[in-house]
């Protein structure tokens, strides 16, 4: 085996090594003189403003008792930093911070509210050259709006737009960096009008909350709609979040968890998340393909499969014979069957408290409750019978692929070995498990 020279060896060590280190702070490297300095972190009090463009807009409770503390750091690839300065009015006068170690500083400022003022930063090393102050040039102000309420009125004129089923002036209050799909957004509220009628949604807004540039606005709601295929009205009333973002001098929609108040007709691409406190809450929700409005169970993933879960209920007969059966599908019950012949429809019957299913269906008992059932299992199901209890809980794997869950909810004897059966249920119709 042939050995590498010492030298030539050390040289592959150090390059290898040089390869294997994280990349830190070194976007800026490429395309500069090794001594030019730049600015690496910008920060007024909380808020990052380093990519800031040509405004930025502070809101009064950014501020700390009413000044702002600018923060950040200047680095240089060879070199050191010897002077930070800014300055408010463009260039023509220029402040020192207060330079720290490794090229941290800061600077206090006071601005009047609604002013505005033409920020600019260098930092300079001691060899005298200077960082491209056009990199961090915007326009500073700061607000007397309150972010809270600022908030709150955007997602008070959000509401009525989509009650008003006004979509250009809707789409004008959403962010062009909206988390979800922003164009199956607009696709989903157009669709809306569509099929649905009559919007009315009342909210209770319990709090605002802060991440970093983003606002959360938690909330109630009370919802009636009609739908306009059936002409049926539906109701429903859950918990959920919207966030927003500060854009010029108001708050534009970022980001809707489930379930959605907006573009329910194409919750799977619009919901980022699910709000925990709804997970098994019955809620209004719009089929894609058909348009058709329904009520069904929010499930733990966004949108998606469980928008299209349909829900229902029904009280069976259970006797030896005739027999009642059940379609999920369709949500039908099927009466006066006869018990001692194959299943001429449904994918259940009841014979007296037993449970009896279509040749190629299977079943199993789970141990979670009907609301807290989000996800039928992948297997362990059998084919039956199975007895019907009060709180059983079923999951079903249908001839077809399809999933269901059934709750027993209540079996009250009739005498003679007859029984009432209340059942819920929700199916699946997209081939998932999910619920």
């Amino acid at each position: 085996m042939t050995r590498l020279p010492h030298r030539i060896l050390l040289s592959w060590l150090m390059l290898l090594a040089a390869l294997a280190l994280p990349a830190q702070a070194a976007w800026w490297e490429f395309g500069r003189s090794d001594g030019e300095p730049v600015i690496s972190e910008l920060k007024f009090n909380r808020v990052d403003v380093l990519r800031a463009d040509d405004s930025v807009i502070l809101a009064r409770e950014d501020m700390e008792s009413g000044a702002l503390t600018v923060r950040g750091r200047a680095e240089v690839r060879r070199g050191l930093i010897g002077l930070v300065e800014i300055s408010l009015d463009g260039g023509q006068k220029w402040k020192k911070a207060t330079l720290g170690d490794r090229g941290a500083f800061t600077f206090e400022l006071r601005p009047e509210l609604e002013r505005s003022y033409e920020f600019r930063i260098r930092a300079i090393t001691t060899t005298g050259q200077s960082s491209d102050v056009e990199e961090h040039a915007f326009r500073l102000s700061v607000s007397a709006l309150n972010v809270q309420e600022g908030v709150r009125q955007a997602f008070m004129q959000l509401l009525r737009a989509y009650m008003d089923e006004n979509r250009s002036a809707f789409m004008r209050l959403v962010s062009d960096d909206f988390e979800g799909n922003l164009s199956a957004l607009e696709d989903a509220i157009t669709d809306d009008f569509r099929y649905l009628d009559n919007i009315r949604i009342e909210p209770q807004i319990s709090r605002v909350a802060q991440f970093d540039k983003s606002y959360e606005i938690y909330f109630t709601f009370n919802r009636q709609v009609q739908s306009t295929r059936s002409g049926v009205v539906l109701r429903d009333a859950a918990a959920s979040v919207a966030g927003f973002v500060r854009e010029g001098e108001g708050f534009k929609l970022s980001r809707l968890s489930a379930p959605l108040i907006f573009g329910l007709s194409g919750a799977g691409e619009i919901a980022t998340s699910v709000t925990e406190q709804s997970v098994g809450k019955t809620v209004i929700t719009i089929n894609s393909n058909t348009g058709e409005a329904n009520t069904s169970t929010q499930g733990s993933t966004p949108g998606g499969s469980s928008s299209s879960v349909e829900t229902g209920s029904a009280t069976m007969y259970g006797s030896n014979n005739p027999c009642d059966a059940f379609t999920f599908s369709t949500g039908d019950r099927h009466t006066g069957q006869n018990c001692l012949g194959a299943f001429p429809e449904g994918d259940f019957r009841f014979e007296g408290a037993l449970m009896w299913l279509q040749a190629g269906d299977q079943a199993q008992l789970l141990g979670t409750s009907f609301a807290a059932t989000t996800q039928a299992p992948a297997a362990g199901y059998g084919g039956g019978p199975f007895g019907a209890s009060a709180g059983q809980v079923y999951a079903f794997q249908l001839l077809g692929g399809k999933y269901a869950i059934l709750e027993i909810s209540s079996v009250t004897p009739l005498g003679g070995g007859t029984f009432n059966i209340g059942i819920r249920y929700k199916y699946q119709p997209d081939g998932s498990r999910n619920f």
